[in-house]
């Protein structure tokens, strides 16, 4: 057998015996994603459940007539109190006894009646989130009771309602090959990816070199027939195989999750309908291909030149920064990216992904992208097998 398989075998039945390799990268994405976005899914749902429950305490000053905004008032789940005084009521509203105050205007039912504007001041509290929920629910009451008079209004003079609606536009969605819900994943799963991918890999690739550094086993290994180069294509090839499988079960983790009926709670219901065909999820694989094997070698790098894990980790901070960035650029880059966004490494998968997702692949951009992903990868690669090929670096302490 080779000498490099044989270094790849050794170090990945190593890494695959640590605990935290097998968590981060198998049992953490298919865990721990679809619980997070179980439960925030049933947060949301308890918070609109008891949102349309809540009675909010509001005080209504009027000085004459206002019998029917305050019927409203009541019909929509408002607890009204009736009050005089404006000073009062601030009062309340600061000892937060009431959310919010209207102030009817003293003409407030000759203007609704003779078709003026009947004007309503809202007094809140801005220090306080009841207070200013208080507002906007007073706001949309207030939109369906104009709604209502300017009908009442229309009806006296024998108009119809289309007088105050002089165009309507009716949109209608074409039938897709791909359903809604590739479209929510195409925007969450390349951050997902990109991300676990990266750091999933992390922990193994500080571990077989600067970690070997630390506990002095590196000098045993060089001291096999295996030569330099051999033993770092055999360090590289364990750190993409993790890299991928982190990738992979970060994936497989967020189309559990898709599948949980408490997921529709944070998207629409036609939302969490997705599709993904054998094609799609081989695509899926060759992209991801370029994208570890230049993680791969860029955290070689940094183990490599570290001396120990903790200076490894020092150096990861600035990096994580280059990494983070595009991947939360993916999630506001458009499918049909100009084709310079190909040359950004990192990026490129992230939108080759979402428009594998999205059925609107470009077959230039993959084409450039899995180049230039290629390209950067094996610089990368080679840089690290120089490094690793330096008694100065690799020895030092």
């Amino acid at each position: 057998m080779n000498r490099t398989f044989v270094v790849f075998w050794k170090e990945l039945r190593e890494v695959l015996r640590d605990r935290r390799v097998i968590f981060s990268t198998v049992i953490s994405p298919l865990l721990f994603t679809p619980m997070l976005l179980w439960g925030i899914g049933m947060m949301l749902y308890q918070r609109e459940a008891s949102a349309r429950k809540v009675v909010i305490p509001v005080a209504v000053i009027a000085p004459q007539g206002g019998k029917e905004f305050t019927a409203a008032l009541e019909q929509a789940g408002f607890a009204v109190q009736q009050l005089t005084e404006r000073q009062q009521a601030e009062s309340m509203l600061r000892n937060r006894q009431v959310k919010a105050v209207a102030v009817l205007d003293e003409r407030f039912d000759e203007r609704l009646y003779n078709e003026s504007t009947a004007k309503v001041l809202v007094l809140y509290d801005p220090l306080n989130d009841s207070s200013r929920d208080a507002v906007q629910r007073l706001k949309a009451l207030a939109d369906r009771f104009s709604a209502e008079w300017v009908q009442r209004r229309l009806a006296r003079r024998f108009i119809g309602t289309e007088f105050t609606q002089p165009l309507s536009i009716t949109t209608q969605a074409i039938q897709t090959e791909n359903p809604v819900g590739n479209l929510v994943l195409s925007i969450i799963l390349p951050y997902v990816i990109v991300l676990s991918a990266f750091f999933g890999a992390v922990s193994p690739a500080f571990d077989l070199v600067a970690g070997e550094k630390e506990r002095g086993t590196l000098e045993t290994l060089l001291a096999t027939p295996a030569s330099r180069r051999q033993i770092v294509w055999g360090k590289f090839l364990t750190v993409t195989t993790v890299c991928m499988v982190a990738a992979i079960f970060a994936m497989l983790g967020m189309l559990l999750a898709f599948a949980l009926p408490a997921v529709s709670r944070i998207f629409a219901e036609r939302a969490v309908q997705f599709s993904l065909s054998l094609p799609t999820l081989g695509t899926l694989v060759i992209t991801l291909l370029p994208l570890s094997v230049f993680y791969s070698a860029l955290l070689l790098i940094i183990s490599t030149f570290a001396r120990n894990q903790k200076e490894a980790q020092t150096y990861l901070i600035p990096l994580s920064t280059l990494i983070v960035l595009p991947a939360v650029a993916s999630m506001f880059a458009r499918t049909e990216s100009g084709l310079w966004l190909a040359a950004v490494p990192v990026l490129n998968s992230a939108i080759i992904i979402k428009q594998v997702l999205t059925g609107v692949l470009e077959p230039s951009f993959m084409a450039l992208s899995l180049f230039i992903s290629c390209l950067t990868a094996a610089v990368a690669l080679q840089i690290a097998a120089r490094l690793f090929e330096q008694e100065t670096v690799l020895l030092s302490s």
